[in-house]
């Protein structure tokens, strides 16, 4: 198959979610901003095997700046073999130009780590299985496993460029874009092959407690 026909489905999908979001932007006032069922800090401290420690910590100015949340939260966890895993998660009630949720993939490299490689890997939930994006990042000799996901509007989703379609979908019918970027990071410890696996748990327990948090499906 040559380049071209590969490469032409990805134009029009592309063109596509730009002219949907001129569309979106042309309803201005009529997309209303989503406020939380209860604030972010509200997120359990236990969340199955993990518990949270110490407080939670609070963004620097720049990336307040530069990421807009309407609410947003950082808090480390352990779990019972002393893993450690940072929690973030930024919320959005309306999402609009310059205040839109940024994908790790382009976040982090920026920030001096190299992606190492980028898969999915699956969690269980109540509503069924979902899949998430993870990441192994390095910097020297360090190695960090990411999990993230995109989570709003009753949905759990991992593809970023479906997440912008039904972002503008859902503002032309139901006239809301809020949604939620969630990211779990754990730094990669030598000998450890569960350590991946005590993520997923976490994602798992973490996905129904954000449910109770965020707006839900429809209007």
């Amino acid at each position: 198959m040559s380049s071209s026909k590969r490469v032409g489905p990805w134009l029009l999908i592309a063109a596509g979610l730009m002219l949907a979001v001129l569309i979106l932007a042309h309803l201005g006032s009529q997309v209303q901003r989503r406020q939380l069922l209860a604030p972010l800090v509200g997120l359990p401290v236990a969340l199955g095997p993990w518990r949270g420690v110490g407080p939670d910590l609070p963004l620097d100015q720049d990336a307040l700046d530069l990421l807009k949340p309407q609410d947003y939260l950082l808090r480390n966890y352990i779990d019972g073999r002393g893993r450690a895993c940072a929690l973030f998660v930024a919320y959005f009630g309306l999402q609009e130009e310059g205040a839109i949720i940024h994908s790790p993939r382009h976040c982090l490299p920026g920030a001096g780590w190299q992606i190492m490689s980028r898969s999915q890997v699956e969690a269980a939930t109540p509503r069924g299985p979902r899949q998430l994006n993870h990441l192994i990042i390095g910097q020297g000799l360090d190695r960090v496993s990411v999990l993230y996901w995109y989570q709003g509007r009753g949905r759990v989703e991992a593809n970023e460029y479906l997440d912008r379609l039904q972002l503008v979908l859902d503002g032309l019918a139901h006239q809301r874009t809020d949604g939620a970027l969630v990211r779990l990071t754990s730094a990669m410890i030598p000998g450890d092959d569960q350590g991946l696996s005590a993520q997923i748990q976490m994602a798992e327990a973490l996905i129904p407690a954000l449910e109770r948090l965020l707006p839900g499906a429809g209007r």
